[in-house]
């Protein structure tokens, strides 16, 4: 190996080791359960509406691409519109069946934080963690309610994040899957530094359940756009939150 390619190395295991340090201490600062509101849409009318209306009262949101092959339908999704319209962190959930060439759609967008992509997709994790190396961006892996614990020991190392679906991907307001808050309890037990959440069927009548297994982030869409006003349907679920917790 040239010097060239161990200098190159030595600073992508470097840059991988800060993301990872990082990512660490914000586990130790977090207290309760975070809300991730995910917002699936069809324009960049409905986007600027859902973003505007969330972001004074949240940290960070996850946006839903799908391709219309990995799920059934497909949404909107433009780099340089989230970019104009969102001044809070964003991380991406890649419901597509290629996820390195939509991931380089948006590495250059400075609020994306964190990118997930699904265990069940096309993936190249080396040319995916490459690719990633030289931005300060989280990876994670997605997990399907059918797809086993075991398909994220390659990666565990090397990844921050795993998102637990609670539903299969692709549509809002399906019901939640109860064999998926077993599963992440068991994860909990065994890796408690890897930042989890769940996204799909995550609503008022759901929360207290999710809530017991600890998992350290609800991504809840129609259970916040749907009905009445997001900024208030947060503000209601971040009090469930806190009393529930707040009682352990």
């Amino acid at each position: 190996m040239s010097l060239e390619n161990k200098i190159y190395n030595c600073c992508k295991c470097s840059i991988a080791s800060l993301v990872q340090i990082e990512h660490l201490q914000h586990l130790q600062q977090l207290q309760h359960m975070i809300i991730i509101p995910s917002i699936l849409v069809q324009s960049k009318e409905e986007y600027i509406k859902q973003i505007q209306a969330v972001q004074s009262v949240v940290d960070m949101i996850q946006l839903d691409i799908a391709d219309g092959k990995f799920v059934p339908n497909i949404t909107w999704a433009d780099p340089d519109v989230v970019e104009q319209y969102t001044n809070i962190d964003v991380e991406l959930h890649l419901m597509v069946q290629n996820p390195l060439e939509e991931i380089k759609k948006w590495t250059n967008i400075k609020n994306i934080k964190r990118i997930l992509i699904h265990a069940e997709s096309d993936f190249d994790f080396p040319l995916i963690t490459d690719h990633l190396s030289s931005k300060n961006i989280e990876l994670g892996i997605v997990l399907n309610p059918n797809t086993p614990l075991s398909v994220l020991k390659p990666y565990i190392e090397q990844i921050t994040t795993v998102m637990f679906m609670g539903v299969y991907p692709g549509f809002q307001g399906q019901n939640l899957i109860p064999e998926v808050l077993e599963k992440i309890v068991e994860f909990n037990s065994e890796y408690s530094n890897i930042f989890t959440e769940i996204d799909g069927a995550v609503n008022f009548d759901t929360l207290p359940d999710i809530i017991q297994t600890e998992v350290k982030a609800i991504c809840p869409g129609s259970a916040i756009f749907g009905n009445g006003n997001p900024a208030d349907n947060i503000e209601k679920m971040k009090e469930i939150i806190n009393k529930l917790t707040n009682n352990k």
